[in-house]
């Protein structure tokens, strides 16, 4: 199975590699079409808003920090860690709820918020109606999709689930979101024009775009070589 195919017999959407920049201009075209037109931070917290969705990150969500986010596609009861009581407990939620860990801002950063978001918005926007199938049908009903901060090894892509696929390509699309392609190349343009360096190095390049679209710098720097902006 190449990197660039998904053969899926299920409602999981079948999102090519080298379709994941379309599916990024179809989502900002419908929510937030500003993102597309020049180098811009994405409000993602408000376009998560502006779909519908309610985002609550006053609730952890594990005890050892490894769920970032949490989408809720029914109402009902959602999975949370109490802190202070040190145990595990539920709380009623309503269809469309976004949970975040506040620790991905209180341990990480707001660009690690932020993509933590967009990921979620990407499981409402492709995803929502394999969860409702699969809760109608009675089959692994689900009321949430709870998203793990380890990312599946790429390796041994023969033995995904349904629910590994939808996070590659909900881990993928994220950044996209975040910084997405038709600005990104504009915006390392304008950074290179601006610059007073003899030699502009990668890093100061690097910093410059994620303190722009507010960003980590590892983000960054990886949507700079997935594009092969050459520096």
């Amino acid at each position: 199975m190449g990197n660039n195919y998904i053969e899926q017999k299920s409602l999981v959407p079948v999102i090519s590699k080298a379709k994941f920049d379309d599916v990024v201009a179809e989502f900002l075209g419908d929510y937030y079409p500003e993102a597309l037109a020049r180098p811009m931070p994405v409000p993602i917290v408000d376009i998560a808003r502006k779909m519908g969705l309610r985002v609550i990150t006053n609730h952890r969500l594990s005890e050892d920090f490894s769920i970032f986010g949490q989408m809720c596609f029914t109402s009902g009861l959602a999975t949370i860690y109490d802190k202070d009581e040190d145990e595990y407990r539920d709380i009623r939620v309503r269809r469309g709820t976004m949970l975040i860990d506040p620790d991905t801002i209180n341990l990480r950063n707001v660009g690690c918020m932020k993509n933590t978001v967009a990921h979620e918005c990407v499981h409402w926007y492709k995803h929502r109606n394999y969860h409702l199938y699969e809760r109608g049908i009675g089959e692994t009903p689900k009321l949430t999709n709870r998203c793990p901060v380890e990312e599946k090894d790429d390796r041994f892509r023969e033995e995904w689930t349904d629910i590994d696929w939808m996070e590659w390509q909900a881990n993928a699309i994220a950044p996209r979101i975040l910084m997405p392609k038709q600005t990104f190349i504009k915006a390392i343009g304008d950074i290179l024009f601006d610059s007073t360096w003899e030699k502009t190095p990668e890093w100061w390049v690097v910093n410059k775009v994620a303190e722009l679209y507010e960003v980590s710098k590892q983000s960054a720097w990886i949507r700079l070589h997935e594009l092969e902006i050459m520096i």
